[in-house]
């Protein structure tokens, strides 16, 4: 039977491929979490410096509040496209990673059907070894 040790690698390689794929999605979700929060944050503290400074400041307030809305905006639907990108890499992984198992079950399968025939040709060696052991004993026993 053919030995799938090469087949073997070149799918963990594909899975290792697969997983750095997803954690550099991951990555690029958490980047875009950080940003909205940064955004935000600065937005409270602006918020607060307005109603420390007065009615004067909320004109130019009003303009970027609705920015940092905007880019907020922008952020979540990075995000869902993101999220969508990161569903369909998690099932492409999870594939890989199942292609993977059923080639090594094949090849444990295949590895245990070679030893059960090596165990299977040791005992009828060994039993021939038996009874050649035995007739040379009756033989001898026979000319004495």
């Amino acid at each position: 039977m053919a030995d799938l040790s090469a087949l073997i690698r070149v799918r963990k390689h594909t899975v290792e491929q697969k997983q750095k794929a997803l954690a550099d999605l991951y990555r690029q979700a958490e980047e875009l979490l950080s940003q909205k929060k940064k955004l935000l944050d600065q937005l409270a503290i602006e918020r607060q410096k307005v109603d420390e400074m007065g009615v004067e400041a909320l004109g130019y307030f009003g303009r970027y509040s609705e920015v940092v809305r905007e880019r907020s905006e922008e952020i979540d639907d990075s995000m869902k496209m993101l999220e969508s990108r990161i569903d369909v890499a998690r099932e492409d992984m999870r594939l890989a990673f199942a292609e993977l198992k059923k080639v090594e079950i094949t090849q444990e399968r295949r590895d245990d059907e070679e030893e059960k025939e090596r165990e299977k040709k040791d005992a009828a060696t060994l039993d021939e070894i038996a009874i050649e052991g035995y007739r040379r004993q009756m033989v001898e026993e026979g000319e004495e």
